[in-house]
């Protein structure tokens, strides 16, 4: 089950890394051309989730592989699955709904890698 659990960590951490990127590397306009900000917002709250889904991606694997505060790596995926809830109302709201499935799966890996690795630790 741990190695099922760390292939699930590696594939999130995959997941996240692009968007993560593109929120950190992109330009405001970019942002603004996909619909994902509009023109007369702060591109900052961006920056910021980009930041944070960075470190997750190095988060839900470091910390449990080395054993430094492993209680990260469930926390990490908590974390993923409220931006994967978010993301699900966002593009509720946008009426996207191409992109729910993809969402939802990895919502349920995140749950997954959360619930077992917390049960783990106790």
């Amino acid at each position: 089950m741990n190695t099922f659990l760390l292939i699930i960590q590696g594939l999130l951490s995959l997941f996240f890394i692009m968007p993560g990127y593109g929120k950190v590397a992109g330009s405001k306009q970019k942002h603004v051309s996909d619909g994902h900000l509009k023109a007369d917002w702060s591109i900052l709250p961006i920056r910021i989730l980009g930041i944070l889904e960075l470190l997750g991606c190095v988060g839900i694997i470091i910390s449990w592989v080395l054993g430094i505060l492993p209680i990260l790596t469930p926390i990490t995926a908590i974390c993923f699955c409220t931006i994967m809830l978010a993301g699900m109302i966002v593009h509720t709201k946008k009426k996207e709904y191409k992109m729910l499935p993809m969402l939802f799966l990895v919502f349920l890996l995140s749950a997954m890698v959360a619930y077992f690795r917390l049960a783990k630790l106790n």
